[in-house]
């Protein structure tokens, strides 16, 4: 048996071969694997799994216990102890408790400098991650701690591998470890120590200067504080060129004071360079440095003045900023302060939207209100790549500068107007000391200073309208793009922009040009399957192709053959921190208890699209507050809504979201809950159609009655779906009727799948509607021999001897007939 936390949680058997578990399958296993050989605590367990724990919640962890016994080859190893369980595991058993063993073992190799086997325990150790811990799960409480604690852990590892490369000698190799690390911790300032280093150490001094100011820059933006201590010797010593040979351990040498004294009694840079290219983390050595800095600049200063009569043109406190990491009082960068990430080098596709984004953001002629632009959409639809990629298009149009943030609307936490103010402000270069301490004060210095010039203000992510406002430049030189899941109605003449799945021809586009033409070409109808499977989204879509580029030794199929197992499909689209179930997760957490509620239940549907009627049966509420729920599904991008022809509002499911969406229920609501809220649903189908029947046809004389479910919706809900226009309604709802039968079949409910379809007969024969006659009859005429029901085979066999489709014209009673397969005896029947 092996057990795998340290990415996608993941069991496999003696065979090798993995079991499936369920989402808080799952997430209970993680939780005791983390903490393998020692007691969890039901209570511990509960938190772990429920951010708000329901009245069942022991209930369902001995019922998810249970399930792991009986599927997971633990043996009996998976112990009830004392009001909680324990799993024992053996190292050999399970990657967290490798990847512990294999540290431990690096370090201490480490400590007594056999470096070559550190360096070999190190690759081990790492080379058991295949994402972030139990990735495919979701896990609060105690959980959630430990598996932050984890990815520390690792964090620590990298660097402490860094170190060992660097000691043997390898500092390219470093370059190409840090460079990600430090886009993933950009505030890990003993990571950009070590990257400048390693930079150094490879002869790469100009790359070392500008990790410098890019460390600088983030800790400024971000924290409001310069680079600590180690981090500014360094920079001092790679300005001395000698930063080569620092030592690890960062400690002073000997015999150092005295040439301390003498650089400090005689003028000029020399003494002190000298100083600093044999000892860089001499704090006086750097200080000794700073001033001789300072000095010549002042005698450059004097030259200048005395020779020409004028002031040096460049603001001599800008130099020191460069040079030694100072902060004037206030110094815009030349050029303009750009904080927009790096443009998107694969862009596909949405020409319609960037020109209509384009053209938002610079209108041309004499508008007078902001140029405001907001791009909204689903989880992984493209919001971010769409958005950097308008707005380098549109740089030249903004020469003064362009702000980012990344508002992280999906958090639990958004980051708070005033926070981002902030973080503006410094980067216009105001001082942490001169920036307001509130909201209202920030956002007029930050008004003021947008209104001397042409600004772009990108906001990626936003919660709400509130959390923008203070944000938002107060002349219209200036223009601001916003991404966000809501539609942001509520802002004032802003153009929203409305991103819709990627047509499959590019995301075929987006596939080849992650795994490269030639390999899609070879499997042209994996490709297409590929993109199918990813159902238009193009994060999806990009996971996939990223795993494919991995894998070069894959071939399209394998992962075609993952993605087609639905159960799996989510799991399979992951790939480092990128993965689709996260994103769609960041909705759901967000939503109310009875709209997560009913997000789990509109999964157990099998209909293409639904109205607000089947939300409200499948919770058993009144209409209104059904409704309610579904337009905070749609809000926040979990459902997508749409009117018919009739003018009808309908709602559906992007694919991979019903794929969440069933998750969700297989975890959170019991089987018995879920069957009972699909009846309730399935008997308001057949409530409705009767109804639209009795209208048409002026009664329900001709109708078979059975001995089903019948629900009872309400009679606003009837006259407004039904009576209005019988027909129109069966336009709408005839493939929802198909499926109704389907599962009315599946649950093995024989009455209500006979009637459904007798009774949807004459709306379909009237409307043309064969094909969906022919399809529903079939089922109920298994299903009635299937369930011993005879009345049921003799209803179908009279409606189906209409049927155009078949040659069955005839039903005698009492006789055999070919489609029912045996004689009909019952009294009440035909």
């Amino acid at each position: 048996m092996t057990i795998k936390v340290l990415g996608p949680v993941q069991v496999c058997g003696a065979d090798g071969r993995p079991v499936h578990l369920n989402g808080k399958q799952r997430a209970v296993l993680a939780a005791l694997v983390i903490n393998a050989n020692t007691r969890v605590s039901k209570e511990r367990l509960v938190k772990a799994l429920w951010d708000t724990p329901p009245a069942s919640a022991v209930h369902n962890l001995h019922t998810y216990i249970a399930q792991l016994r009986r599927v997971a080859p633990f043996g009996s190893r998976l112990l009830t102890k004392e009001h909680g369980y324990l799993l024992e595991a053996d190292v050999a058993e399970v990657d967290f408790l490798q990847f512990e063993e294999a540290i431990g073992a690096a370090r201490s190799h480490a400590a007594q400098e056999e470096l070559h086997a550190a360096d070999r325990q190190f690759h081990r150790a790492l080379a058991l991650w295949r994402g972030r811990p139990a990735e495919d799960t979701w896990l609060a409480g105690f959980l959630a701690a430990q598996i932050t604690g984890l990815e520390e852990r690792l964090a620590i590892a990298r660097l402490d591998w860094a170190e060992t490369k660097l000691a043997l000698g390898r500092p390219k190799e470093v370059i190409e470890d840090l460079r990600p690390f430090v886009a993933e911790q950009p505030m890990n300032e003993h990571a950009w120590w070590l990257l400048m280093l390693g930079y150094a150490r490879a002869g790469q001094r100009d790359k070392a200067l500008e990790s410098f100011r890019r460390a600088r820059s983030v800790l400024v933006d971000e924290l409001g504080v310069e680079p600590g201590e180690e981090l500014q010797q360094l920079h001092v010593a790679v300005l001395a060129g000698t930063s080569a040979a620092a030592p690890l351990e960062g400690a002073p040498g000997r015999g150092t004071q005295d040439r301390l004294d003498r650089a400090e009694t005689t003028p000029g840079l020399g003494h002190a360079q000298e100083v600093i290219a044999d000892q860089p983390w001499e704090e006086r050595a750097g200080d000794l440095l700073m001033l001789a800095l300072a000095q010549e600049e002042q005698r450059a200063r004097g030259v200048l003045v005395e020779e020409t009569g004028v002031e040096p043109g460049r603001d001599p406190r800008r130099l020191r900023v460069a040079v030694v990491g100072g902060e004037p009082d206030r110094a815009p960068l030349e050029g303009g302060v750009c904080q927009l990430p790096a443009d998107i080098a694969d862009f596909v596709g949405r020409q319609d939207e960037l020109a209509a984004a384009v053209e938002a953001l610079c209108p041309g002629g004499d508008q007078t209100p902001l140029p405001l632009c907001v791009v909204s959409g689903q989880g992984g639809i493209g919001k971010s790549t769409l958005a950097v990629h308008a707005a380098h298009q549109v740089r030249p149009e903004f020469p003064d500068g362009q702000l980012y943030v990344n508002l992280r609307g999906g958090d639990a936490r958004p980051v708070d107007p005033e926070e981002a103010l902030g973080r503006f402000l410094r980067a216009l270069g105001v001082a942490g000391t001169a920036i307001p301490a509130g909201l209202d004060q920030r956002a007029e210095l930050y008004r003021s200073i947008l209104a001397k010039g042409r600004y772009l203000v990108v906001l990626d992510d936003a919660a709400d309208e509130s959390q923008i406002q203070p944000l938002l430049p107060g002349t219209p030189e200036c223009a601001v793009l916003v991404t966000a899941r809501r539609r942001l109605t509520a802002l004032p003449a802003a153009r929203l922009i409305d991103l819709p799945v990627m047509p499959p021809g590019d995301s075929l586009e987006l596939l080849r040009g992650l795994i490269g033409a030639e390999r899609a070409a070879g499997a042209p109808a994996d490709a297409d399957l590929l993109v199918q499977w990813c159902g238009g989204l193009p994060l999806a879509v990009r996971i996939a192709g990223i795993r494919l580029a991995a894998r070069p030794h894959w071939a399209l199929a394998q992962l075609v053959t993952r993605l087609s197992d639905t159960r799996d499909r989510l799991s399979q689209l992951s790939h480092g921190s990128q993965t689709v179930r996260a994103s769609l997760a960041v909705g759901y957490h967000r939503l109310t208890a009875p709209a997560r509620r009913l997000f789990r239940l509109l999964s157990t549907l099998e209909a293409p699209d639904f109205a607000a009627w089947v939300a409200a049966a499948l919770l058993d509420l009144p209409d209104a507050e059904a409704e309610d729920l579904l337009e905070e599904l749609v809000d926040v991008r979990l459902l997508d809504a749409r009117r018919d022809p009739s003018g009808r509002t309908r709602f559906h499911f992007h694919d991979l979201t019903r794929v969440y969406a069933r998750e969700c229920a297989e975890a959170d609501e019991r089987e018995h809950e879920r069957d009972a809220a699909l009846r309730r649903a399935l008997s308001a189908w057949l409530a409705l159609t009767r109804q639209a029947h009795i209208r048409l046809c002026g009664g329900d004389h001709r109708l078979p009655h059975g001995r089903g479910p019948l629900g009872s919706p309400e009679a606003k809900a009837v006259d407004r779906h039904v009576r209005r226009d019988p027909l129109d309604w069966v336009d709408a709802e005839r493939a929802g009727i198909v499926a109704a039968v389907r599962q009315s079949a599946a649950l093995g409910v024989g009455p209500l799948c006979w009637e459904l379809a007798s009774t949807a007969m004459h709306l379909f024969e009237t409307r043309g509607l064969y094909d969906e006659w022919h399809t529903t009859h079939e089922i109920a005429l298994r299903c009635a021999p299937a369930t011993g029901d005879v009345r049921g085979q003799a209803a179908e066999g009279l409606s189906r001897a209409g049927d155009p489709s078949t040659e069955v014209t005839v039903l005698r009673w009492g006789r055999p007939d070919p489609l029912l397969g045996g004689p009909l005896g019952d009294s009440g029947g035909s």
